[in-house]
């Protein structure tokens, strides 16, 4: 992606006044690319000029365009009166160059504006450049359910694409200082290398303590540092969203009335979101539901007559390949499960318990003949 502006340029306080096009050019390239342009020169003088076009620093710039970088063709060239040039600039940014706004000036002439260091024939150039990525993530993400008062440890592979070894310093971050978290940042932890070989995969560790007490949510991020570099704009971040949960010691209860004598048909189902492997311990318990089921204050019996599992597995889509276990290409991201029951109909007040065991939520249905209550 490319920008110019065309301005003439003057000699101030003589006769001879030459035209450039473009005065500033802008280019947006990633490391390792190139793009071309061409810059015209117009000679409106009486005399013919010899052109050596060259790269200058451009006054006051953090980060100046390399040598190396720029191609101008011709190398020199003469201009007679009254006719037009053209060089072509070619404009090459090596793979290994850091994010950055580097600037500099391609002069075809010496000559400067008065009390100035500035070139008046000249061009000048802006370079933005993005970086090429230096670290691959087995994934970007934590998103996890976590019960208060238990520790949790999770694993992300890290890889190093780079051709040479880099640097990371991991700090956790919080997306809204001011925003109250249910898990506060010293009970957090993480570990990892402080070194990675080019080509080679690392692990980082990140521990968390619930408090007995939270309840709620936590976001944050983890910035990796990458060579010193706090945001080398790109993914090297990794997201931590984790919903605090109580173990409930009551259950849900359910109250609805029959006026006749209608078999019920209640359904209750509850959905496994999984850690995609992340997390090492603890390791997922199997989710569960205890029901009980109440005609006027007596216990009634519930007959299960069938069970439906499902879920949902994408191939190989959400871990890159080096990152998968076994070769296992099939990643499940959740596992839903719904339990029917029949109950003989009967006339009266009845009460449905549910008391989900390492679940944060559930869905259920009661069907009476046509009437369907559902929540």
């Amino acid at each position: 992606m490319t920008g110019n502006t065309t301005n003439e340029n003057t000699i101030v306080g003589s006769s001879t006044v030459n035209f450039v096009n473009p005065t500033d050019y802008a280019s947006f390239l990633s490391a390792g690319g190139n793009t071309q342009f061409t810059i015209t020169f117009t000679n409106r003088g009486n005399e013919t000029l010899t052109l050596i076009p060259k790269l200058v620093p451009t006054s006051n710039s953090l980060d100046n365009i390399d040598e190396s970088w720029i191609t101008i063709s011709p190398q020199s060239a003469t201009v007679a009166p009254g006719s037009v040039k053209k060089f072509d600039i070619e404009e090459s940014v090596p793979i290994d160059t850091e994010i950055g706004e580097y600037k500099g000036t391609i002069a075809f002439t010496d000559d400067l504006v008065p009390g100035s260091t500035n070139y008046i024939y000249s061009t000048k150039l802006d370079i933005s450049v993005q970086a090429q990525p230096k670290i691959e993530l087995q994934s970007s993400y934590i998103s996890d359910n976590v019960e208060a008062g238990k520790k949790y440890e999770y694993n992300i592979k890290m890889k190093n694409v780079a051709k040479k070894d880099i640097t990371i310093n991991p700090k956790l971050n919080n997306y809204n200082p001011g925003y109250l978290q249910a898990i506060g940042n010293e009970a957090i932890k993480i570990s990892a290398p402080s070194t990675i070989k080019a080509g080679e995969v690392a692990n980082m560790t990140i521990s968390v303590s619930v408090p007995e007490n939270a309840t709620g949510s936590y976001n944050g991020y983890i910035n990796l540092n990458v060579n010193g570099n706090e945001n080398d704009g790109l993914s090297t971040q990794i997201s931590l969203g984790l919903n605090v949960w109580q173990q409930p010691a009551v259950p849900f209860v359910k109250n609805f009335k029959t006026t006749t004598e209608t078999p019920i048909t209640i359904d209750v189902s509850y959905q496994s979101t999984l850690d995609m492997g992340l997390r090492i311990s603890p390791k997922n318990e199997e989710p569960s539901v205890k029901l009980g089921l109440k005609l006027n204050s007596n216990p009634v019996n519930m007959t299960l007559v069938k069970s439906v599992e499902s879920g949902y597995t994408n191939i190989g889509n959400f871990y890159p390949i080096w990152a998968l276990e076994n070769g296992n290409f099939y990643q499940n991201s959740f596992e839903n499960r719904v339990d029917t029951y029949k109950v003989p109909g009967a006339i009266g007040n009845w009460e449905l318990s549910i008391l989900p065991k390492n679940l944060n939520n559930f869905g259920y249905s009661v069907t009476i003949g046509d009437n369907n209550f559902t929540k």
